[in-house]
């Protein structure tokens, strides 16, 4: 009975006729999902986001919902409270922030199991407080913020134009909401993945994933600019697939006991680094490959592990990693075919949840290497070329990252910007403009 509920609303909620309480804390893109209790039951919960469209911060937020039928009867009632994307619950004392806005989920008790619902009203529930200073990022050189959201994936479509996504970085690429931002204009729009469509029944099924869950663990996602698709199987396999899911081939294997935290590609080369481990804290496994199916590294469970997770080169052929080596803790180049290591330079490296080093080899063999890392308890960029062996200081970065949160660099194709994303809440997506500091030489 609660499916087919849900269902009525959902019918209802696209035909707009779903309300939240007009205040200056503003509930909008009320939906309902539903899922099981710690008892096995089925709960419906109402998921949105609170917008502030007031002067003030507030804090302590806690949102009641009243649910009405068609007749205006109450028929449920509601509480809840704001979450981050994943569907953590935020800190009592998370202030929300004039002008921006938090994802909320609010769960349901109906009275009786056969009404209908027709709207849900989200009564928001607050402190006031003084709004906070300007947002991370303004005032670095070189640095514009674009958004505050929980950005966790972004490609560049060309120099002066990119797309990104906010959500939970645990989430499939079509379980999340994307944009388009243009570099010139500063404008952002909604935008549809060009490559969703082809996430079809029929495709999912072919790999064995028609389960909606497991097809949502599996980190499918299309090369940048490609044609194939990496995935991760029902059996933690890591595998390639033309987009119709015909042609599978096989990267690693005798992967079941360890955990995927994600997918990083290198541009439009078609390159990737898997990555492994258990949570904050753990070293960090990772393999090397392309989606074409050819394999650069040796298996994860081999390789010469890293404290935090490694960039590569887009041939393949080499990683950043940190780790310690004849009592030594900092950087070093390793190629991804053996243990033996270079060393780049000695420093205290950050957790496994630091945005990887991005690893960039141009036409012409010159080499450098941008890494985040905290200097005197402060993130900052930095930029070494393994060839000159020098260590250059950029500037300060906009990173404040809790140990469950993380951050995410990709270099634009023409080498100049430099896009910098963070979950959690602090987070959000920053343009570094490269061209502002010393080459990298």
């Amino acid at each position: 009975m609660r499916r087919w509920i849900i269902a009525v609303f959902l019918g209802l909620y696209a035909a707009g006729l779903v309300s939240a309480q007009e205040e200056n804390l503003i509930a909008e893109g009320i939906r309902l999902t539903s899922r099981l209790d710690a008892f096995g039951l089925e709960q419906i919960v109402a998921q949105g986001v609170l917008i502030n469209r007031g002067d003030e911060a507030y804090r302590n937020i806690s949102l009641l919902a009243d649910v009405y039928d068609a007749d205006e009867n109450l028929i449920g009632e509601g509480f809840g409270y704001l979450v981050r994307a994943c569907g953590e619950a935020l800190v009592a004392d998370f202030a929300l922030q004039p002008g921006h806005q938090q994802r909320f989920a609010v769960q349901l008790d109906i009275f009786e199991p056969e009404a209908e619902i027709d709207r849900v009203d989200i009564l928001p529930q607050a402190q006031a407080t003084e709004p906070a200073d300007s947002p991370e990022g303004d005032g670095l050189p070189g640095i514009r913020r674009i958004s505050d959201a929980e950005v966790v994936e972004l490609e560049w479509i060309d120099g002066d134009n990119l797309r990104y996504s906010i959500g939970c970085w645990r989430d499939v690429f079509t379980n999340r909401d994307w944009f388009e931002y243009n570099l010139s204009s500063g404008i952002t729009e909604p935008a549809t993945h060009p490559r969703a469509a082809e996430v079809t029944d029929a495709m999912r099924e072919a790999i064995r994933l028609g389960d909606p869950m497991l097809f949502n663990r599996s980190f499918f996602s299309f090369a940048p600019g490609g044609r194939r698709a990496v995935y991760q199987t029902d059996l933690n396999t890591l595998a390639t697939v033309e987009p119709d899911g015909s042609f599978p081939r096989v990267l690693y294997d005798a992967l079941f006991n360890i955990t995927l935290q994600g997918i990083n590609w290198h541009k439009d080369s078609g390159t990737l680094l898997a990555y492994y481990h258990g949570g904050y804290g753990d070293a960090v496994m990772y393999l090397v490959a392309n989606a074409d199916g050819r394999q650069f590294s040796q298996h994860p469970t081999i390789a010469l592990p890293s404290v935090i997770v490694p960039g590569f080169a887009a041939n393949g052929r080499g990683v950043v990693i940190a780790t310690t080596v004849d009592d030594v803790t900092g950087y070093y180049l390793k190629p991804t075919t053996t243990d033996a290591t270079i060393p780049m330079f000695e420093a205290e490296p950050p957790g496994n949840n630091w945005p990887a080093p991005f690893y960039e080899i141009t036409p012409a063999g010159e080499r450098w290497i941008y890494i985040a890392r905290p200097v005197d308890g402060v993130a900052r960029l930095q930029c070494y070329n393994p060839d000159s062996q020098q260590l250059h200081d950029y500037t300060a970065l906009p990173l404040n990252l809790a140990s469950d949160e993380r951050g995410w660099m990709w270099l634009s194709p023409d080498n100049q910007t430099l896009a910098l994303g963070a979950n959690g809440v602090n987070g959000g997506l920053w343009l570094i403009d490269l061209t502002q500091f010393p080459p990298c030489s």
